[in-house]
């Protein structure tokens, strides 16, 4: 399970990128006092909600099954932003599409904690 969490952490980080990339040249079109082109790329409100999610379920689940002492505090936050930007791009991509997909998308976040969890904040 430690190393399906860390492949996927590695395929979430290369789409972060992804999603980062495509964030700056939005702002940057955008600054030069164009109108924005196309949909946004994401939407704090869901990022935010969608590391929360991550971040939650990790922690509870770590606390659970390794103790207190087993919780890396900035691991989980470098997870639960890695995930969260992922999920919220995910979310505004399907935002068009089908809204019971668009909330099944925030199921990434928590079944991703959960295994994170169990897998243990300190890889």
């Amino acid at each position: 399970m430690k190393l399906f969490f860390m492949v996927s952490c590695g395929v979430a980080t290369v789409l972060e990128v992804i999603v980062v990339i495509a964030l700056v040249r939005q702002v940057m079109s955008q600054g030069k006092g164009e109108a924005p082109s196309g949909r946004l790329v994401l939407k704090a409100g869901e990022l935010l909600s969608a590391a929360a999610l991550f971040g939650g379920a990790m922690t509870v689940v770590n606390v659970v099954a390794h103790g207190w002492d087993a919780v890396r505090i900035t691991d989980v936050l470098l997870f639960a932003a890695t995930f969260g930007i992922v999920t919220a791009a995910v979310l505004e991509r399907l935002r068009t599409r089908v809204h019971s997909a668009q909330m099944a998308a925030y199921a990434i976040p928590l079944g991703f904690g959960i295994i994170g969890g169990l897998v243990g904040s300190s890889l």
